[in-house]
This record gives structure tokens, sequence and C-alpha cells, in this order.
């Protein structure tokens, strides 16, 4: 977006979901399908739970501290299911080069954009 634009301000939502990603790479599995609803649920699984949410957590802890270097004003929220950073005053589009300079992708979040008019018709 262009930052002299005086029609709309943009709001960019980054979204860190704990046990889902956009895209399971071959070879992985939802954590959770091993657990919820299944009878005589396994050690091992428990484990295996255990070690994607250690992992998952601290790299969603690593995004955010990328997201917080190269711009401030962000209001974070922590849910249930997700911890959610949102913004109008910093470009998506440098905080996704941010991401993937340190090698992050974008199945790890959810991006969301919305444009909302400042004054006026477009």
């Amino acid at each position: 977006m262009n930052p002299n634009n005086d029609t709309c301000v943009q709001r960019a939502s980054f979204i860190f979901n704990y046990y889902e990603k956009n895209k399971w790479l071959p070879g992985e599995k939802p954590p959770l399908v091993d657990i919820i609803k299944v009878k005589d649920v396994k050690p091992e699984k428990i484990r295996y739970f255990a070690e994607f949410m250690h992992t998952r957590l601290n790299r969603i802890a690593e995004m955010m501290d990328i997201l917080l270097t190269v711009h401030d004003d962000w209001v974070i929220t922590g849910r249930r299911d997700h911890i959610m950073m949102e913004t109008e005053s910093f470009d998506f589009n440098d905080a996704l080069k941010a991401l993937a300079i340190q090698g992050y992708c974008d199945d790890e979040f959810v991006l969301k954009v919305e444009y909302k008019r400042k004054w006026g018709i477009l």
C-alpha cells in the first residue's frame, strides 16, 4: 500500500494458530487427530502432541519477536486457539518480507488484510 494514500487505512492481522497449519507437509499430521474423541489414547500420542506444541509455540514466539522488532505498534490478543497481532500503521508486505528473510513460510500463519475508507467515496 502506498504510505501517502489519503483515502484508505490498511489493517493487517497476523493470526498464529496453535494447532493448525494452512498446509500440512508430507509425513506431518495434525497433533490432535490421535487424541480427541479417540478411545485408548496411547502415551506416545501425548508425547507427539507435547513435542508438536513445544515446537509450534516456540515458532510463534519467534515470529512475534521478528514482527515486534520491525514495528512497535501492534495490538496483540491471545485467544484459546490462536494469537492475533494487528496493526494499521505498518504495511503487511514489509512484515511478510521480514518473516521470509528469517525463513518463515506463509503456511505458518494466516494473514488478513482489510482496507477501510478514511473519507468520501473511493
